[in-house]
């Protein structure tokens, strides 16, 4: 069985001025049918890095194929393993919290039926694959949560 290392998270989020709000993505009716025994279910950005990127440039073509620009980047200090059926290899994912200004979001409809900026609590309930959930946890520890995010953690800083 392949092992990718390479794959990573982004939670994505935008300070509005009642809430930190984080982008969720619900997979499609097709993706689902054709990966996931029909169950559908919420999701954030994620991706594998490519060999001759970056980490910022990953991010940055990930956001890119959403229509978001990042303001910020942040290693979020987490990793999780998972089997993933879709590609049918373990992965490891690294986490990383992203900041964006806006709230408009192209989706690609193969891929995600819909999408929403929510706050924390509703992230949590949202979501169900604990990698997921411990991730915001993190995101929340190290970075939105805090008045000032660790500056050893940022990979590109709000200006």
């Amino acid at each position: 069985m392949k092992f990718n290392p390479g794959v990573f998270d982004l939670w994505v989020f935008r300070r509005d001025a009642d809430a930190v709000r984080y982008l969720l993505l619900h997979s499609s009716q097709l993706k689902a049918d054709r990966y996931f025994n029909g169950g559908r279910f919420w999701q954030i950005p994620s991706n594998p890095r490519g060999d001759d990127e970056s980490m910022t440039q990953a991010i940055d073509r990930v956001l890119a194929s959403y229509g978001l620009a990042a303001l910020a980047i942040w290693a979020a200090e987490h990793t999780y393993t998972i089997y993933n059926r879709r590609f049918d290899e373990m992965q490891l994912f690294s986490v990383f919290a992203v900041q964006v200004e806006t709230d408009d979001v192209r989706l690609n409809p193969d891929e995600h039926g819909e999408h929403r900026w929510v706050t924390a609590e509703e992230a949590l309930a949202l979501v169900h694959y604990r990698g997921l959930k411990d991730g915001l946890r993190s995101v929340i520890e190290y970075v939105t949560g805090v008045a000032s995010p660790a500056r050893q953690l940022c990979l590109r800083g709000p200006d």
